[in-house]
C-alpha cells in the first residue's frame, strides 16, 4: 500500500508504547521510537529474529480473490471518514459497524470483514435508490426507457405522482394513546388507578388508622373511606331536614365597664386587686375569681370602683 503523507513511519516499524525487548535501542537517542525502530529492524548488522513480534495487518489473501480490499479502496479515495481503513490498528476504541457479527480471528481480519459488509450493504442501498429515482423519472415523462431492464421498471401497480382522494387526510387516533387518569382522591372505589405508589409524600386522607398493609393498599382504603364520606354528606346536605353540623352561637355582649364579673372568673395576669384571693388555694385563676364578689345572680351588675 502506497504511503499517504511524508508524516507516517515507514514499514516495519514498531508501534510506541511496545513493552517488548527491542535490540540496542538504549543505545539510540534524538528521534522517535517508530523511527529508531525503523533503523533497528531494516539495519543487517543487528542481531534479530527473522520474524517480527506484532501481527500483520495485512490479509493473507491476494488481491484477486480478496474482494474486500477492492470495497475498501474505494472507501479510502473517498473524501468521507477516513478512520476505518483495510488495515485497521488493534487498540482503537471506536465504533466499526457490523463488527458483532465477526469473531474468531484477529482484529485486523475482523474488521476487514465488518467494513466490507457495511460497504456492500451500503452499495445496495445507493442502488436501490438509484433505480427508484430512475422509475419516478420514467413515470413522469422526464426520461424515457432505454432497455429491457427500465421496461421491466414501469410494471409496477402504481404510477406517480398518486392521485389525492381526499383533501385533508384524517387523523390518526392510536387505541394505546395516554390519557390522564385523573386524580385519586375523587375516583370512583371501583376505579382500578385509586391509590398511590410508594414514596408519595402528600396527605392520604382517612389511611392513618390502617395498619398491616402495604402504601398502594393503604391508601387504596384510605381514599375509598374516604370517598364514602363525601357521598354521605352529601346525602345529609340534599336532605330536607338539614342538621346544622356547627350550630353557630351567638356571643353574649360582655360589659366592659364592669370590674368584678358575675358570670365567669378574671382574665390570667390581671394585676389587680382581687378581694380574698390570697386566701384561696388549689383551683386555677379563673375558679377562684369567678364572681369575686358573691352577688347573687340576679344581680347582673358589678361593682365598679371609681
Amino acid at each position: 500500500m502506497p504511503r499517504r503523507s511524508e508524516l507516517f513511519t515507514e514499514d516495519p516499524f514498531y508501534l510506541p508504547r511496545y513493552c517488548g525487548y527491542l535490540p540496542q535501542y538504549k543505545y539510540r537517542i534524538g528521534k522517535t521510537y517508530g523511527r529508531h525502530s525503523v533503523e533497528i529492524l531494516t539495519d543487517p548488522n543487528v542481531s534479530k529474529s527473522g520474524r517480527y513480534v506484532l501481527t500483520p495487518t495485512e490479509s493473507h489473501l491476494p488481491d484477486g480473490i480478496d474482494e474486500r480490499r477492492s470495497r475498501l479502496r474505494s472507501r479510502a479515495d473517498s473524501w468521507g471518514n477516513q478512520n476505518l481503513t483495510e488495515e485497521m490498528v488493534p487498540g482503537y476504541t471506536g465504533y466499526i459497524p457490523k463488527k458483532q457479527h465477526y469473531f474468531a480471528n484477529t482484529y485486523g481480519e475482523v474488521c476487514r470483514s465488518a467494513l466490507s459488509h457495511h460497504e456492500s450493504e451500503q452499495g445496495d442501498i445507493k442502488n436501490k435508490q438509484t433505480e427508484l429515482k430512475k422509475v419516478l423519472a420514467m413515470q413522469t415523462g422526464s426520461t424515457r426507457p432505454n432497455t429491457e431492464h427500465d421496461k421491466s421498471l414501469l410494471t409496477s401497480r402504481y404510477h406517480t405522482p398518486l392521485p389525492p382522494h381526499r383533501a385533508e387526510p384524517d387523523r390518526y387516533t392510536s387505541q394505546q394513546e395516554f390519557k390522564p387518569y385523573g386524580t385519586p382522591y375523587f375516583m370512583d372505589n371501583g376505579n382500578r388507578m385509586k391509590w398511590f405508589k410508594s414514596g408519595y409524600t402528600g396527605f392520604v386522607p382517612r389511611s392513618r388508622e390502617l395498619i398491616s398493609l402495604g402504601y398502594p393498599a393503604q391508601s387504596n382504603k384510605g381514599l375509598s373511606l374516604f370517598t364514602d364520606g363525601l357521598a354521605t354528606r352529601e346525602k345529609i346536605n340534599a336532605s330536607e331536614t338539614k342538621i346544622p353540623l356547627n350550630p353557630v352561637v351567638k356571643p353574649k355582649k360582655l360589659d366592659k365597664s364592669a370590674i368584678y364579673p358575675t358570670d365567669r372568673g378574671m382574665v390570667p395576669h390581671y394585676t389587680g386587686y382581687i378581694p380574698g384571693y390570697k386566701y384561696s388555694i388549689g383551683h386555677t385563676y379563673g375558679q377562684h375569681t369567678h364572681n369575686t364578689l358573691k352577688l347573687p345572680p340576679t344581680n347582673n351588675r358589678s361593682l365598679a370602683v371609681a
